[in-house]
Parts: structure tokens; C-alpha cells; sequence
């Protein structure tokens, strides 16, 4: 069957319009031309799809059940031709979320090396909140991001890319601010933040679980991101294990930081879905080690 795009398009027009005269101006042909493809197109489908009269154009059945499947036909073919394009050009979008990952100076590095190995990929940056440890791609808000291990992984993959001491962040009244250093056990036992629904894993690192011996954590203020956790500790209310490049950053007098004795270090890493249909996640993959990698050899 020698059914062409044009003899689709032209009979979607149609189907719209059902006036020729307005199909035709819509689709910059002349009226007889745009006659002529319908015609064709009803002949290599055998059925008539139109009742024309001097009066009005109708729809038959065999062209209500065309109308019913050839906009989603060719928006399909449309995506298909548009990948195709952009593959070939080295075009396309990508979708990086950021799990309180935005202010680390790996990340402005990491989006410039990104840019200069891939000018012709849109990136758009997306924060996610606590409640998400992937960063939104378990969910499929990104494609690819820039999150904090560890956390229930399950099918998505995820690479390491460095380590971050963590220390702990306390009221600058707290009496623990007294100390040059803390032991781990020690802040173990102190109220924490909370967030609710998150990830098991992630939450028992991030309030020290493994030093309470299975008791859990004082809940000192529920949270939902960075900015809560941070009220609620120059609240008084709670303290935190973060990141050393996240907590040395913090523009408050009233919080102070900590070294911390027998604590494991964060690990920044980038997640993805595997056997992503995204063409560029491989890539901006691959780009994410290389940079972390050139910052090591610094």
C-alpha cells in the first residue's frame, strides 16, 4: 500500500476542517491539489472516507476510524524523525536533578564540562527533595542525578564519584560547640531532623543509626529539604551530620560545625535508570567520572 505522510496530514487537515477550502489555505496547497491526495489516499485504502455535497463535508465510518488512530500515528513518526535528527546533530535535552548536591563546586564544574563535550544538549537542572534520594529518577522527573549515597538503589544504577567528610552542625549555644571534636557516639545521641517517608537507608546514615545499636534516632523537627534542616538546628531543635563542602558554605553565625571522630564520609555519586532511552545519559555519565577523576589528580 502506498499510503505517503502527505496523504495523512492532508487528511487530518480535512478531518478538521471538513471544509477543503480551509484545509487547503491551512496547508498552503491549492484546493484541487489537496482533492487529489485525498482521492489517492482513499484509493490505496479502498473506502471512502468523506461524504462531500455542495453543501457541507462529513465524515464516513472508514474515516471516523482513520480520524481515530492517525494523530497518534504521526506524532509518533514526528518524536522518531525528531531523535533521529538530534542523535545526527548531537541535539537533545536531559534532565539532571539535584539532591542537595546544588551547591557543591563539583556541580557548576560538571555541567561546564558537560556543555563543552556536548554544546547542542539542553540540560535542565531540577532540586528534588529529601523525600526522593534518587534525585527523581526512580520517578522519571530526570534522567539522570546528582545525589548522595547511600540509599535503596534496587534496579536504578548509581556511580561513585567522591567522598565528603561529615561533620556535625550545631547551635552555636549547643554543648557540643564547646569541643575542638566529637565522637560519633557521642552525636549519635542527640536529637535529629526527620523526614517522613524517606529512604531507610539514607535516613539511618544520615542520623547515625549504627551507633545507636538499634535504638532510633531522638526526632528533634521534621523536615522536608536543606533549608528546614538548618532552621531547625539554629532553632535549638535538633542537630545534623552533613556534608563538610554543604555545611562550610552556611552563611549563619548562629550554627557552628564540628569535626567528627569514627564517622564514615558521604559519597557523592550520579544515578540513573539503566538501559536508558535518553541517548546523552551514558555521556553525562561518563563526563561526571572524568571530571570528579581530573579534580582527584588537582
Amino acid at each position: 500500500m502506498n499510503v505517503e505522510l502527505r496523504h495523512l496530514r492532508s487528511f487530518l487537515v480535512v478531518a478538521e476542517e471538513l471544509n477543503f477550502t480551509k484545509a487547503a489555505n491551512r496547508l498552503h496547497v491549492a484546493q484541487q491539489a489537496l482533492s487529489t491526495q485525498i482521492q489517492q489516499l482513499e484509493q490505496e485504502l479502498g473506502v471512502a472516507l468523506f461524504v462531500r455535497t455542495t453543501r457541507k463535508v462529513e465524515l464516513t465510518a472508514g474515516g471516523r476510524a482513520l480520524l481515530e488512530r492517525v494523530p497518534a500515528a504521526l506524532r509518533k513518526v514526528d518524536s522518531v524523525l525528531a531523535e533521529v535528527k538530534r542523535q545526527a546533530d548531537g541535539s537533545g535535552l536531559l534532565t539532571l536533578g539535584l539532591l542537595a548536591t546544588s551547591l557543591l563546586a563539583f556541580t557548576p564544574k560538571l555541567l561546564r564540562a558537560f556543555a563543552a563535550d556536548r554544546p547542542n544538549v539542553k540540560v535542565t537542572l531540577r532540586n528534588i527533595p529529601f523525600s526522593d534520594p534518587t534525585g527523581g529518577v526512580r520517578d522519571r522527573q530526570c534522567d539522570a542525578a546528582l545525589v548522595w549515597l547511600p540509599f535503596m538503589m534496587g534496579d536504578l544504577r548509581c556511580a561513585s564519584l567522591f567522598t565528603d567528610p561529615r561533620v556535625a552542625v550545631l547551635p552555636v549555644d549547643h554543648r557540643l560547640a564547646r569541643l575542638e571534636r566529637v565522637s560519633a557516639a557521642e552525636l549519635a545521641q542527640e536529637p535529629f531532623v526527620w523526614v517522613d517517608d524517606m529512604d531507610p537507608v539514607a535516613r539511618d546514615f544520615w542520623t547515625l543509626a549504627d551507633l545507636r545499636g538499634g535504638q532510633p534516632p531522638k526526632v528533634g523537627a521534621k523536615i522536608t529539604g536543606f533549608e528546614d534542616l538548618f532552621a531547625a538546628v539554629r532553632a535549638g531543635q535538633a542537630v545534623a551530620s552533613s556534608p563538610s563542602s554543604i555545611a562550610g558554605a552556611l552563611p549563619w553565625t548562629d550554627l557552628t560545625t564540628r569535626p567528627v571522630d569514627g564517622l564514615a564520609p558521604a559519597v557523592v555519586g550520579m544515578c540513573w535508570r539503566p538501559a536508558d532511552e535518553n541517548p546523552f545519559v551514558e555521556a553525562l555519565v561518563d563526563c561526571a567520572k572524568h571530571t570528579a577523576q581530573s579534580l582527584r589528580d588537582q
